[in-house]
């Protein structure tokens, strides 16, 4: 089982992503998780298999931790955030 993470699944890039991500043909060998902000969104994730955590690019920890745990991942956020910080 191939781990993926995304930083985002719902965005422009992200969600063209993982859309491509739902539609390859080993789909099944791939455990997908994505950070999204809200209920609604994981729900909605969750119904297509997807490991939806609610959260926030700001939370370093979680982020951090979400990327470790994967084996492939795709950051697919702005650099608006960067200068957030």
């Amino acid at each position: 089982m191939t781990k993926i993470y995304t930083f985002t699944g719902t965005g422009y890039i992200g969600g063209s992503v993982l859309t491509r991500l739902l539609e390859h043909p080993n789909v099944n060998s791939f455990q997908i998780t994505t950070l999204v902000r809200s209920p609604e969104k994981a729900e909605k994730l969750k119904s297509l298999g997807v490991n939806a955590v609610i959260g926030s690019l700001l939370e370093l920890d979680k982020v951090e931790k979400l990327a470790s745990e994967a084996d492939v991942v795709f950051a697919t956020v702005g650099m608006s955030i960067v200068l957030l910080r």
